[in-house]
């Protein structure tokens, strides 16, 4: 089934509005309300352990937003992978930076993946992961 246009522009505003979150390093609400209750956070494609719910993602910014003072990422080549009316994947390549309190600097090459589903309050993802396509760039390397 093709995605109509305004599917996949509500799927990639969704996307936007995850990072728009992050880059605030502060709004722990935003990220929460891209996801579902029960939506599965999963980094470990590059090397950390998932997390689970909005419990397990408000946890995890908590501590990212609390170590660093700048975010900056760019999204590109969205594309839809999947798509069956009520649920969708999409991914979008990301460019991702950082530089923390301790003034450790970050830049991350890499894609995002979503699966979302449509819901009351508009399309909400169910699933995060992500990967790397080049090696991570300054010294946050071995922070993981």
């Amino acid at each position: 089934m093709k995605c109509p246009i305004e599917d996949r522009l509500a799927i990639q505003d969704l996307m936007i509005a995850y990072v728009h979150a992050v880059d605030t390093v502060s709004d722990v609400d935003g990220v929460c309300d891209v996801f579902t209750p029960d939506a599965v956070f999963d980094l470990s494609g590059i090397g950390l352990a998932p997390k689970t719910g909005h419990a397990g993602i408000r946890e995890f910014f908590t501590n990212v937003f609390a170590n660093m003072t700048h975010h900056a990422h760019y999204l590109t080549n969205f594309a839809v992978t999947a798509y069956a009316g009520d649920t969708a994947s999409m991914r979008a390549y990301v460019i991702g930076m950082g530089v923390g309190k301790d003034g450790s600097t970050v830049t991350v090459n890499g894609r995002y993946y979503f699966d979302v589903v449509r819901t009351d309050a508009g399309w909400k993802a169910t699933r995060y992961t992500m990967d790397f396509l080049m090696p991570l760039t300054g010294t946050l390397e071995n922070a993981k």
